[in-house]
């Protein structure tokens, strides 16, 4: 089975190396789409290869830039959809620019290709939080399984949603999103480690989706961070706020 990868980001380039290396040790070719990233996204995609021990992979890894403007989740992944689908694949993994598979899961990804009975699996997202043996376990950070791998069909399109940029319209197209089989895949979401980046994100969100009450205004990004909201909280979607360990990440798993 032909199994590609399909990337949208911007301004990942702290984890972007990590998370190409991750998708291409499974996937056939990675497809990414950098929306107009203002660091080193672009240069280190475009780059990707140069060195010895990447230089078999960049054959495989097919980089574009936005040709858009403005904020639109939607109809930047039907886009790059269209771009996968040209190229005749049969299943895409679907991650974000932040996202790890563990490498233990590999095998078990492959498999769900090779001989799974669903058209779309949902991957358990593990949110590492304020170091990389660490996770976020209250509310939704402790049982998220988000939809990321599909099989890809004809005519399926990533949906509108109500949110400013169309924002949270999933990784898997619309009619897929009510009928994913959950799997014991694992991702690690380095994007909320760092105190510092989920502020960033915290102000960004509300900023571009301002008074979002189903996200609880985002609330539980930076609870029990300084200036944030109370630790002991019962939030909307999570609180309070507990942390588990997290098995050792392989050395170079962030390089």
């Amino acid at each position: 089975m032909s199994l590609v990868a399909m990337l949208r980001v911007k301004n990942e380039a702290r984890w972007i190396r990590a998370v190409l290396r991750s998708a291409l040790a499974v996937c056939e070719c990675v497809y990414v789409l950098d929306d107009h990233s203002t660091d080193e996204t672009a240069e280190i995609c475009r780059s990707f290869g140069e060195t010895t021990e990447d230089a078999w992979h960049r054959s495989r890894l097919r980089v574009y830039n936005s040709p858009f403007s403005g904020l639109d989740e939607t109809r930047d992944k039907n886009w790059l959809l269209g771009i996968v689908r040209l190229a005749g694949a049969e299943w895409i993994l679907a991650i974000d620019g932040d996202e790890v598979l563990m490498e233990e899961d590999h095998a078990a990804l492959l498999s769900l290709v090779r001989n799974g009975s669903s058209p779309c699996y949902a991957l358990r997202v593990l949110y590492l939080w304020d170091r990389p043996n660490q996770i976020r376990t209250d509310g939704v950070y402790g049982r998220f399984w988000r939809p990321s791998l599909f099989r890809l069909r004809p005519g399926d399109t990533f949906r509108s949603t109500p949110n400013g940029g169309n924002f949270h319209c999933g990784n898997v197209p619309k009619e897929l999103l009510g009928g994913a089989q959950r799997c014991d895949v694992r991702l690690m979401h380095f994007g909320y480690m760092d105190a510092q980046d989920r502020r960033r994100k915290f102000d960004w969100y509300n900023q571009h989706d301002p008074a979002n009450q189903v996200e609880d205004c985002y609330r539980h990004i930076v609870q029990g961070d300084p200036g944030g909201f109370p630790a002991d909280l019962h939030l909307r979607h999570a609180g309070p706020l507990v942390l588990a360990p997290l098995e050792p990440l392989r050395e170079n798993a962030t390089a």
